[in-house]
């Protein structure tokens, strides 16, 4: 993959750099705050070589790349991740027109993703550290263990100062005011007058004995405020007098707030989140596991599932483990990688067997949005598989109670976060083959591979004019055969026929591209220019729509050669069977760069 060409594409696609508000990434998505839904371009997006999928949720656009996301990512310089000036205006516009849980997952995801890797390499660290304990290689008391430990505990210990950072970095305020409020919280001195049950004021005000070390919800709060007070005190106060009065008025007031009134009202929630956990737990264990074993694949798709961070964080500060997210994650995971295994036991396709052994692994050690959107998704029945197959995976590590020390991306590689106890490890594992088992099971009875095409069908030209080699087409999405195999034509006439008897499954709004479905079920594109989408239908003309039945032969529609050029674009008009895995082979029956006409036989499938 060019990343760079990928990147660049990107930007091109949401309307360029300008119109990016603030960009992130996680372990397989762009995550993009829109100034102007209007100027991002979906359809053009989806087809970029290198995008799985693109999905707009919570207001946020989230472009499905895979595990090679960082690497795209490091393309989008560092002022368009934070524009400023009218781009900060445009932001609060947006937030107005959104609801308010829309703006409260965007706020999550957003304060979450960027602390990931810091949280991850943490908690693989903590299961390391029980791995070695377990087996004897690291006492409980040995000076290596207790400082092993302090190394795994500081990233949870001092998660309000990770999380003031980012989520300053979200709310677009002072990032370092906010780790400065986040340390308050955790200072040394408060800590010793909690534990010593000291009783607390300020002028006379009470102050709640809070310990917020690990904590989530107070500090989130603390920089929502924040953001409010800089933003008030930027707007109403001169630059020369902003800039010394701006930090000292957010930093005592913030505080001040932060512990009487944010702080408490935080910690309450983290406590009723507690109790809430704590009844699961006790009442029925085997519930949350086994609704998050079936759903996560869902809930990945909506993009929602870093908002439930906080849920698993605050199980973890509360109990020592988290006994739904990333159990359940690690069952639900493992579904996934049996269906796609199955289909590429099943399928006589080349290209989907290599993709879903390929996905299907990526998926175990823990990704699994390659496996969702290229595999189980796509053929729909593999997903049903993944579904019942991590409900009952989850089923069972939530009867026999599995929990894991910290979070990670949930696969074998996470492992180690389940092995505090040789029970405990090992009934995740058994959770793990019962998932991926059944999963694939599944898979291989209710799914059916289509039968590949044995004889010979003909595609006939769509157009008169020069035929032209696929790979020489100025557009990398059909060049690179990334949409399936077909041709190019250089049109001398401007008129497209249909070079099949079927049906037309698509007419697009624009006017320049058809979908068609064979009687014998070879499914085509036809794609009139590059980039032609961008004219709106302006010079293109159409003569059938969507359902119409038609002959090989019969006139789709034409276009103005002339007037699309001297608008500057390329008139090519691709012809793409978009279900070449369908088939053994796909033939070409005419020499690349040579007159044809329309009915004349240029392709055999």
């Amino acid at each position: 993959m060019d990343y760079k060409k990928v990147s660049e594409r990107v930007k091109n696609a949401i309307g360029g750099a300008q119109n990016i508000n603030h960009i992130t990434h996680c372990s397989t998505r762009l995550r993009i705050n829109i100034n102007d839904l209007k100027k991002v371009d979906i359809d053009k997006l989806k087809a970029i070589d290198g995008v799985i999928d693109v999905i707009y949720q919570n207001n946020q656009l989230q472009v499905i790349i895979g595990p090679d996301v960082a690497e795209v990512y490091k393309y989008f310089n560092s002022t368009d991740n934070n524009p400023s000036g009218s781009n900060t205006k445009l932001e609060s516009t947006s937030k107005k027109k959104s609801n308010i849980w829309s703006r409260l997952i965007d706020f999550i995801s957003g304060a979450f993703t960027p602390i990931l890797p810091a949280i991850i390499g943490a908690g693989l660290l903590k299961g390391f550290i029980a791995i070695f304990n377990v087996i004897g290689i690291l006492p409980t008391r040995s000076i290596e263990y207790i400082l092993l430990s302090m190394i795994a505990d500081a990233c949870f210990y001092f998660l309000p100062i990770l999380l003031a950072f980012s989520a300053a970095k979200k709310l677009d305020t002072n990032p370092y005011i906010s780790a400065v409020l986040a340390g308050v919280l955790v200072h040394p001195t408060l800590i010793k007058l909690v534990t010593k049950g000291t009783a607390l004021s300020f002028a006379g005000i009470p102050i709640k004995d809070v310990n917020y070390s690990s904590s989530v919800v107070p500090i989130l709060l603390i920089v929502w405020f924040q953001s409010y007070i800089e933003k008030y005190l930027n707007k109403h106060l001169p630059k020369t007098i902003g800039l010394f009065v701006t930090p000292v008025v957010s930093i005592f007031v913030s505080s001040l707030i932060g512990l009487i009134v944010l702080g408490p009202i935080g910690s309450y929630v983290g406590i009723y989140l507690g109790m809430f956990i704590s009844f699961l737990n006790n009442t029925a264990p085997w519930l949350a596991p086994t609704i998050m074993g079936a759903f996560s694949p869902l809930i990945v798709m909506m993009g929602m599932h870093y908002s439930l961070f906080p849920i698993a964080i605050q199980s973890i500060s509360s109990f020592g483990y988290d006994s739904f997210f990333t159990p359940s994650g690690l069952v639900s995971n493992l579904a996934q990688s049996g269906a796609a295994f199955a289909v590429a036991v099943k399928s006589k396709e080349k290209v989907l067997r290599g993709t879903a052994i390929s996905t299907g692994a990526t998926a175990a050690l823990g990704i699994t949005e390659p496996v969702l959107y290229g595999v189980n998704l796509k053929l729909k029945k593999p997903l049903y598989g993944a579904v019942l197959g991590g409900a009952i995976g989850g089923l069972y590590i939530g009867l026999t109670r599995v929990t894991s020390t910290a979070i990670a991306s949930p696969g074998i590689l996470a492992l180690a976060l389940f092995a505090k106890t040789p029970t405990n490890l090992l009934n995740a594992i058994i959770g793990m083959i019962i998932s991926f088992a059944i999963s694939f099971g599944i898979t291989m009875v209710i799914w059916k591979p289509k039968a590949v095409k044995q004889k010979d069908m003909r595609i006939s030209s769509v157009t008169d004019g020069l035929v032209k080699n696929l790979k020489d087409v100025d557009d990398v999405t059909f060049s690179s055969g990334a949409m399936g195999k077909g041709m190019a034509f250089e049109s001398k006439t401007g008129e497209v026929y249909s070079p099949v008897d079927g049906e037309i499954v698509m007419v697009f709004p624009t006017k320049h591209a058809y979908g068609i479905r064979s009687n014998s079920g070879i499914e085509l594109l036809i794609h009139i220019g590059i980039d032609t989408v961008q004219l709106n239908g302006k010079y293109f003309k159409t003569n059938v729509n969507k359902g119409t039945k038609v002959h090989r032969g019969d006139k789709l529609g034409s276009f103005d050669i002339k007037e699309v050029q001297k608008a500057g674009y390329d008139t090519t008009i691709m012809l793409i069977i978009t279900n070449t895995n369908d088939y053994d082979h796909v033939n070409t029956d005419v020499k690349y760069n040579t007159d044809v006409t329309s009915q004349q036989m240029v392709l055999t499938v």
